[in-house]
Formats: structure tokens, sequence, C-alpha cells
């Protein structure tokens, strides 16, 4: 039995070195990434449980709140991981180096400078009229906020592991950081349990401490260990040079990553201030159960963004179109899993959160498609950022951010689909740049990519 496993295995993993390489990612990644939304998915009725539906909602559009600043790299994140990938593809070993001292450099800079921005600006807004809290709620929220973005600015810093692993072709190990966060939450909230500390301040920071504490454990063991002779100085600031050279391609990433997190951010916002907190939780109930189906699609297309670059920087054209057209091939599938996945919702949410939480059938209607649309999208937008070739994506980003948040307010309240029309708002500002996307995509394999489809 042993062997036959084995050789299994072996078949599964075959191929070139970096077909190969993305496999072991894609397989190592889905058992990782599994337990991962396990954990993920049973912390949401343990905590809705300790705090109330109302107070989890709050939680929820907080944590959307502090997603925006967690992209506040201006980028530098994805244009270090391309030119990192770059640098090792060519042998370039200086070269690489001093892309990673200049990517944490920067990073160090940005998360100083964030810091004390916010510290300087947060006496003066009303979280309480943000949030649009309730007259009875019980809790100092301008500290829980504070203290949530304080230890976002620590943790936009100490993340940088990550997109390092992820730059090395290692998914899995990447994805494995996420499931020790998860995990250190979880025994995290069963402390504050067993001591009866439990309260939104105290959850608030069990989730921002956990990885953390991940982060800073996994960033020792790489530096001392494979990238030791690429261990950045604590204390050193960027080369313009090459600062110049991740900002370039950094900030393109930068606007298209803040123009997808306040939109998808913004839904809770907007819910809070349309329908109150509580109306966030059916909302995110359902977004949690088709997104975390979601994230095997994920799982399988990472591994090929540096893979791309990798191929691209090489001219292995023909391993790239062999690669995407495997992606479409599993879209196909996932697609039809995403619809019988709506058709038993109901029961899921039934059995998952119980039955005080109603979550409409046309809301996870839309959710399904979302997330058909979403991974599709993404196909195209992996293979573009690999090489760096943002233009569509960029002109999209642009396009989903002018329509998407008058166009949700008139579903929701002109036309009265509620929470709803906010998701279905999103589905239509994605299917418009896909046609571009693709086209861009299509121009850039066959090369005969000219003027703006060659940036």
């Amino acid at each position: 039995m042993s062997v036959s496993i084995r050789t299994i295995v072996k078949k599964l993993i075959s191929g070139s070195d970096r077909t190969a390489i993305v496999k072991k990612n894609i397989l190592g990644s889905l058992a990782i990434k599994g337990l991962s939304i396990l954990a993920s998915l049973v912390l949401v009725p343990i905590t809705i449980k300790l705090l109330n539906q109302e107070k989890y909602g709050i939680w929820m559009t907080i944590f959307s709140i502090v997603s925006w600043f967690n992209m506040m790299d201006l980028g530098i994140g994805n244009g270090f991981r391309n030119k990192f990938a770059e640098a090792l593809a060519i042998g370039n070993k200086l070269l690489a180096k001093e892309y990673m001292q200049t990517f944490y450099s920067a990073m160090a800079v940005i998360a100083c400078c964030l810091f004390v921005l916010y510290s300087i600006i947060h006496p003066f807004l009303n979280w309480r009229h943000i949030l649009n809290l309730p007259s009875l709620f019980d809790e100092n929220i301008n500290l829980i906020v504070w203290s949530v973005f304080a230890l976002l600015f620590v943790q936009l810093y100490i993340k940088n592991i990550s997109t390092i692993l992820l730059s090395l072709q290692k998914t899995t190990t990447s994805n494995l950081l996420s499931l020790l966060g998860n995990i250190g939450a979880l025994l995290l909230i069963f402390i504050l349990q067993r001591l009866r500390l439990v309260s939104l301040f105290s959850i608030a920071l069990a989730f921002m401490i956990a990885p953390i504490l991940v982060f800073l454990i996994s960033t020792v063991i790489v530096f001392n260990g494979q990238l030791k002779e690429y261990k950045p100085k604590l204390v050193a600031l960027p080369k313009k040079k090459y600062l110049d050279d991740l900002i370039v391609l950094g900030l393109k990433f930068f606007f298209i990553q803040l123009t997808t997190i306040v939109l998808f951010s913004s839904s809770n916002i907007l819910i809070t201030q349309l329908y109150g907190p509580a109306e966030v939780t059916p909302y995110n109930v359902a977004f949690r159960l088709f997104s975390s189906v979601q994230v095997v699609f994920t799982i399988i297309v990472t591994p090929f963004w540096s893979a791309f670059t990798e191929a691209n920087a090489q001219n292995d054209y023909g391993w790239i179109q062999k690669a995407i057209h495997k992606l479409f091939t599993v879209w196909g599938l996932f697609s039809i899993g995403i619809i019988l996945l709506w058709g038993l919702s109901p029961y899921l949410f039934k059995i998952w959160v119980g039955s005080d939480i109603c979550i409409p059938i046309g809301l996870s209607l839309q959710f399904a498609f979302f997330v058909i649309i979403s991974t599709l999208s993404s196909i195209y937008s992996f293979y573009l950022g690999g090489i760096g070739k943002l233009s569509m994506s960029l002109y999209g980003a642009i396009f989903q951010f002018i329509i998407t948040i008058p166009l949700a307010i008139f579903l929701a309240k002109g036309l009265n689909f509620n929470t709803t029309g906010i998701i279905m708002a999103i589905n239509i500002s994605l299917l418009i740049p896909i046609l571009f996307l693709a086209l861009q995509t299509s121009k850039n394999i066959h090369h005969n990519a000219h003027g703006i489809w060659n940036k």
C-alpha cells in the first residue's frame, strides 16, 4: 500500500522542475490550507457565541477597515516578489540580496510612518459614529481600534516573510504560517474564555497578536537557515536605485490592491450605515462559506505567479500556454462545484451557525457568482501580475472603484435588494474588466502585445 501511494504522489508531481515545484506547492497547500479553512470556520461560531451577533458584526467591520491598511505597502511586496524571483532565475545573488535589504528597509519606514500618522489623527475620529454603534455599547471603542491599528502596523512589517516564501515558490510554507496564525488565535480565545476575560477588546487582540508571533518566529528560523546569506540589516535606509525598481512596478500593484480592498471592505461599512451592525453578520457568514471554497482555487493558482515570472524570464512561453490551459480546465470543474455548494448552502448554514442567523438564498447565489467570476479573473491577473503587465488590471480597478459603491447603494436601497444588492454590484463591476484581461493575456502569450497591451 505504501509503495502504491508513493507511486501515485510521484506521478502527480512529475514533469519539468518548474511544473514539479508548482504541483508540490498545490498538493501541500491543499492539505495545509484545508486545515486553515477549518480553523477559520470554527472561529466564526465560537466568536459569535462569545461576543453576540452585534459585537461580532462590529469586529468584522473593524477588521475590514484594518484590511485597507494591511495593503498599505505601496505595492512594494508584490514588486519585490517579482524582482527577487527574476534575480534568482538569472542567478544574480548580489542583486537578490540588494532587493531583500531594500524590501525590509522600505517596509520599516512605511510601517513607522503609518503608525505615527494614525496616532496623530486617531483622537479626531468618532468611531462610535463611524461604526454606527448602539447607545448601549459598553466598551472603549477608541482603545480597541487604536490597539488593533498599532498591532496591524507591526504585522505589516513582520509579515514580509510570507511574501519572501511566495517569491521562492514555497507557497505551502507560506500557507502553513496562515494555519498556525488561525490555530494561535483559537488557543488564545480558549485561554481568554477559561480566564473569563472575553470582550471585544480581548478577542481583537487575540486575532491580531497570534499571526505576529507566528511571522516573528518563522522569520528568525528562515534567516538563520536557508536565507542566511540574504539576511537584511535591522537598521538601514533603502537604496534609491533598488527602491525605484520595486516602486515603479509596485505602485501599480498597490492601486489594484487598494481598490480591491476598499471595494470589498466597504461592503461592511455600507451595511453598517444602511442597516446596522447586526446585518453585517449574515453577510459575512455567507462570504466566509463561499470564500473558504474560493481559497481552494487560490491555492491552485498562487504557485503559478512566481512560476510565470521565472518562465517569462527564461522565455519558456510553451510552458506558460500549457499552464493557463490547465487552469481553465480546473476553473470549469470548480464552477460546477460552486453551484452544487449553493444548492446545499441552506443546510450547511444551519449546521454551521444555527437557525438564529438567517442568510437569504439570493445572497448566497450572488456569492456563488462572485466566486465563479473572481476565480476566472484570477487566472488572467496572476499571469499578468507574474510578468509585470498590469495596464488592464489597473484600468479595470479604476472602473470598479468608480461604479461599485454608487451601484451598490442603488441596488440595495433604490431597488430594495438590501444586502444582496451590495455583492450584486461587486459582481457586475468584475465582469467587464475580465474581457480586457483576457485580451491582454492572449496578446502577451502570442507575442503580439504592443503599446498599452504590453505594459
